[in-house]
């Protein structure tokens, strides 16, 4: 494609950088079609958010035919799930290995960079793209949710690695202000990669019908066993989430329950097993289980179909938000990053920070769900297939293998 004469000079896009042209020679001279890549990300952990993203884009790249290799905090259990090959996170040796085979390395999707816990995450994740580019291997900076970046170290190692980067993508406009503010040139914006998540809606429960969200059930009788009213909640362990605050949301739940004509069910969500199960199983003891009130916690590898089965959702974890909307499910936001506000701002949604969590009422919720907007998720799904045709591009895969 020719240069567009009035856009403004970018010698970083002016001409082919060398190493591209290295790692495409790589497998083109040596007859092999079938381009191999290298992806970083929060990966084995068990957080369903990050292996949601791990999954489209696992599958997006078999589609087109491309060999992958994972790097995890559990590769045994990454290679069973999705197929592929994958290599402990911090063997440094396996690393190397790996990059000398590759054509391009992938540092995504995710909220990688970030030092709200310490400095750490963007040491590593910054210091996987050095390492990446001293093999002379092209880095995608892709699909990340950027911040907050407070500390200088992290702010540094950011731009130092945003900087050695072929092509960069972030998920939302302050991810893009940020990534301008530290190199001083925006990147492109798209979508998070679990907007192209295909689900199955559920059409019914195994009780009965699912009930929308603005409508009151049938008064509660042993003989009819209406169907719950099913209140999702995910929950994340986070500094502000005091004890106060916690029984301040389990006192709203409870009197949100109590204006029901019917049976509720609370569901538990937890994303990450080792974080946030023991938070919620402390959280159903405030609750104000009873004959009509019940408390169900999913198992984690249940999460996925189970938010699909909601009435409405209160989420505090980001991709817990974005599944319900996936679903149709009306959500909540709890509200503890910019990510999550960036993302209810985006559909005109209602939350509440956690930083005021003891202000939330059962009338603010009823109110948020009795105005729910409509939701067009078109456009993000465009947006985030953006982030799949620079994948294309990097690694020149025929237009003849694509599958979108």
């Amino acid at each position: 494609m020719k240069k567009n004469s009035k856009a403004p000079p970018n010698k970083k896009n002016s001409q082919t950088p060398p190493q591209k042209q290295k790692a495409s020679k790589k497998f083109k001279k040596s007859g092999d079609l079938h381009p191999s890549v290298l992806i970083s990300g929060y990966y084995g952990f068990d957080n369903l958010g990050d292996e949601l993203i791990l999954k489209v884009l696992v599958d997006e790249l078999k589609a087109r035919q491309v060999n992958i290799t994972v790097l995890s905090q559990n590769p045994k259990k990454t290679a069973e799930t999705y197929g592929v090959k994958a290599i402990k996170r911090t063997s440094f040796i396996d690393v190397v290995d790996a990059l000398t085979r590759t054509n391009l390395f992938i540092s995504g999707g995710g909220g990688l960079f970030q030092d709200v816990t310490g400095p750490m995450s963007a040491l590593y994740y910054g210091g996987l793209i050095h390492l990446a580019r001293f093999f002379d291997v092209p880095v995608v900076f892709w699909a990340q949710g950027v911040g907050p970046l407070k500390g200088k170290l992290s702010q540094s190692m950011t731009a130092s690695a945003l900087k050695k980067c072929e092509k960069i993508t972030v998920r939302d406009e302050k991810s893009a202000a940020l990534v301008e503010s530290l190199m001083g040139q925006k990147p492109d914006i798209t979508a998070d990669p679990v907007w192209l998540l295909k689900v199955n809606k559920p059409k019914a429960l195994k009780s009965g019908a699912k009930q929308k969200p603005g409508r009151k059930l049938a008064p509660f009788t042993e003989s009819a066993a209406p169907t719950p009213w099913r209140v999702g909640l995910s929950l994340r362990p986070w500094h502000e989430l005091s004890a106060d605050k916690l029984e301040a949301l389990a006192d709203c739940l409870n009197a949100m329950a109590e204006q029901r004509d019917g049976p509720v069910q609370f569901i538990l969500l937890p994303f990450q097993k080792t974080e946030d199960t023991e938070l919620l199983e402390n959280f159903a003891k405030r609750l104000n289980v009873s004959r009509r009130i019940t408390v169900e916690m999913v198992a984690p590898m249940a999460v996925l179909e189970a938010v699909g089965t909601c009435d409405i959702l209160l989420g505090m974890r980001f991709h817990s938000l974005i599944l319900g909307l996936l679903y149709g499910v009306p959500v909540y936001g709890l509200t503890y990053d910019p990510k999550v506000a960036s993302l209810l701002a985006m559909f005109h949604l209602k939350g509440t920070s956690i930083a005021t969590l003891k202000t939330i009422s059962p009338d603010a919720l009823n109110a948020a769900f009795a105005h729910y907007p409509d939701i067009d998720l078109k456009p993000f799904r465009e947006q985030s297939r953006k982030n799949l045709k620079v994948l294309e591009q990097l690694l020149e895969i025929p237009e003849s293998k694509l599958v979108l």
